[in-house]
């Protein structure tokens, strides 16, 4: 039953925050356009808590965006090490004690 759900992609708040700004809408803007609370759409853009399964819906369609894994091609070069931002992380400065 749960292999064949989507999972939502790691850097989802981004996505819902640039397509957001990119369609020129005010968080407030956004909120009244899908009929949900403006708090709602702060708290997903701070990444404080996952968009339902009705609300994924309602921003994949508004705001023309995937939020599940696989579909945005590019999901797995994160996890496959490295930074996602480019910059030096703990792992590239510490050297361990075996």
């Amino acid at each position: 039953m749960f292999d064949d759900m989507d999972e939502i992609v790691q850097d989802y708040d981004d996505r819902i925050r640039d397509a957001r700004e990119s369609s020129g809408l005010s968080q407030e803007d956004l909120a009244k356009d899908l009929n949900e609370k403006a708090s709602l759409i702060r708290k997903l853009e701070r990444g404080d808590m996952l968009p339902s399964d009705r609300v994924q819906k309602k921003l994949e369609k508004k705001l023309e965006i995937s939020l599940t894994a696989g579909s945005a091609g590019a999901d797995d070069e994160e996890w496959s090490g490295g930074s996602s931002t480019g910059g030096t992380t703990l792992g590239d400065v510490v050297k361990r004690k075996d």
